[in-house]
């Protein structure tokens, strides 16, 4: 029988670069690692089980995809967006995910139907059980959803880099009580995509995207401190 602990050894001693790069930006898109926080190779390195090197070239990933930024002699932080780069990422979705929409609207089929159900029906029951964190990482999903079944690599590609700095931006200005992307927001666009009416989803698309919009404060900026340790306790185990 195991059970987690924070200071126990990893559970795996060969996580590959990718892989150190996934769990990093896992937690920064579900924002158990808020903005500003600070990425120490030594500490990475010991809660994975690798060489700082390789540490230090999944945060250069990182940076590449404006996740997180390296200075030198200051090491890397998960990167704080500014009030416009906030507002330019915004408008980037509205530009791209209206064309996503529409696309995947004209490429529904039986099969289509079905995974988007099945995945709402996962973002239900993620709420049900107030798992914030699965929430987030399935409200981001649902729209990476929508450019697969569109058919689009390259949307796809530029997509999943705006919606890892949407979290971001949502994670420094989100107004106090707001809610994470509308779950019936989800529904009405799957309303419109089953009916394969184009016009509809990029109208329920905008809304959708105005409702996350209108949840931000972009006069206001917060930094949070967190423990490396606890936010990948989950990969971590000892024997009992």
């Amino acid at each position: 029988m195991s059970k987690l602990n924070p200071v126990s050894p990893p559970v795996s001693e060969d996580m590959t670069e990718d892989d150190v790069h996934r769990h990093i930006a896992e937690a920064i898109i579900d924002r158990r690692l808020p903005p500003g926080v600070k990425l120490v190779e030594q500490n990475l390195a010991d809660i994975f089980s690798v060489s700082r090197a390789r540490v230090r070239a999944a945060l250069s990933r990182l940076a590449l995809e404006k996740m997180v930024t390296v200075e030198p002699n200051r090491g890397a932080r998960v990167a704080t967006p500014s009030v416009e780069e906030a507002r330019q990422v915004f408008d980037a979705r509205f530009l791209v995910e209206d064309g996503i929409v529409r696309a995947a609207a004209r490429a529904m089929d039986a099969a289509a139907r079905a995974r988007l159900e099945a995945h709402v029906q996962a973002e239900a029951d993620a709420r049900a059980r107030r798992d914030r964190h699965a929430v987030i990482r399935l409200s981001g999903e649902f729209h990476l959803l929508l450019a697969d079944i569109a058919g689009n690599g390259v949307l796809l590609d530029f997509l999943r880099e705006l919606i890892s700095r949407s979290s971001l931006v949502i994670s420094v200005y989100e107004r106090p009580g707001a809610t994470d992307c509308s779950h019936h927001g989800h529904h009405d666009l799957l309303h419109h995509l089953i009916a394969r009416n184009a016009e509809g989803a990029a109208t329920a698309m905008r809304q959708h995207m105005e409702e996350i919009v209108e949840s931000l404060d972009l006069s206001a900026h917060r930094e949070d401190g967190v423990d490396l340790m606890r936010v990948f306790a989950s990969l971590r185990r000892v024997d009992a």
